[in-house]
C-alpha cells in the first residue's frame, strides 16, 4: 500500500526574508513561503534518493515541485514506506554552483493517525478474545515484538520488518494470534524463522484466516535461537480472494 504525503497544513517550504530588530542585541527574519521548489525524496534509513513517487492523479514522477504559496502537493510514496526524508534538489555543479548537500527534513505520512488508530483498536481486540473470540490470554513475562499490520487489500507477501533476537540466548514463540476482515477466500498467516547466515526462511508456526475463522490464535513452541531473525508472510488462496486489514501479533518468552 502506499501512504499519502503533503498537502497538510505543515507542508509547506519557507526561506528566510527581510531582518527583523527584535531586541537590541537579538535579530530575526521574515518568513517567506517560496512557490516552485524543486523537491527530491530520499529513504529515511539509508539516505538514498527514492523516484518512486506518484502525484495525486496516479502518474509516476522522480520528483515535487512547490504550488502557490510554497506547499508541498500531496503524492504517494513507495510501497509499505511512512516516512521519508526531503529536500531542496541539489544545485547543478555544471552551473558553478557550490556542491554543498542540501538540508534535508522528515516528512510523515498523513495516514499516520488512521494508521495507528487502526493498529491500536485490531491489537486490543486480539488481545481481549485472544484472536478467537475466547477469554483474554495472560501475557505475563511475554513480550510481542512483532506486530504487523496491513492497511487495506491484503496481497501475498512477506513482511518487510523483522525481529532478531539479539539477547545473547534461546528465545520461544508461544503464541501467534492473526485476524482480518474476510470478505471472501482464505488466507493463510506463516510465521517465519530467518538464518543469519544464509537469510533463508523456515516456517514455523500457520494460521488460516477465512469468512467462519476471521480471528485466529494458535499456541506455539518453537525456539528461536540467539542471533536468529523471524518474520511474517501472508498468502491467498487464490487470486480471486479478497482480505482486508489484517493483523498479525507474534509473542515471544
Amino acid at each position: 500500500m502506499r501512504y499519502w504525503f503533503g498537502g497538510s497544513p505543515a507542508d509547506y517550504v519557507i526561506s528566510p526574508g527581510q531582518q527583523v530588530q527584535i531586541t537590541t542585541e537579538t535579530i530575526g527574519y521574515q518568513t517567506i513561503l517560496v512557490p516552485g521548489v524543486r523537491l527530491w525524496c530520499y529513504d529515511y534509513d539509508t539516505g538514498d534518493r527514492t523516484t518512486d513517487l506518484l502525484d495525486a492523479s496516479g502518474s509516476q514522477v522522480d520528483h515535487l515541485v512547490t504550488v502557490d504559496y510554497g506547499a508541498i502537493p500531496r503524492f504517494r510514496g513507495p510501497d509499505e514506506v511512512r516516512r521519508l526524508l526531503i529536500g531542496p534538489e541539489p544545485a547543478d555543479p555544471g552551473a558553478g554552483a557550490e556542491t554543498e548537500t542540501p538540508s534535508r527534513w522528515i516528512i510523515t505520512s498523513t495516514d499516520w493517525p488512521t494508521i495507528v488508530s487502526s493498529l491500536a483498536t485490531r491489537v486490543t481486540a486480539l488481545e481481549d478474545t485472544g484472536g478467537g473470540g475466547g477469554e483474554p490470554i495472560d501475557a505475563v513475562a511475554t513480550a510481542h515484538p512483532l506486530v504487523w499490520s496491513l492497511d487495506g487489500e491484503a496481497e501475498t507477501r512477506t513482511s518487510p520488518h523483522s525481529y532478531w533476537n539479539l539477547e545473547g540466548k534461546g528465545q520461544t514463540v508461544t503464541k501467534v494470534r492473526a485476524q482480518g476482515n474476510v470478505i471472501a477466500g482464505t488466507l493463510a498467516v506463516h510465521v517465519l524463522t530467518i538464518d543469519p547466515v544464509t537469510q533463508a526462511t523456515t516456517i514455523i508456526a500457520a494460521l488460516l484466516l477465512d469468512s467462519t475463522n476471521p480471528h485466529a490464535t494458535t499456541t506455539v513452541d518453537a525456539a528461536v535461537s540467539d542471533g536468529t531473525g523471524l518474520t511474517v508472510a501472508v498468502e491467498l488462496g487464490s487470486d480471486g480472494d479478497q482480505i482486508e486489514d489484517v493483523t498479525v501479533q507474534v509473542m515471544l518468552r
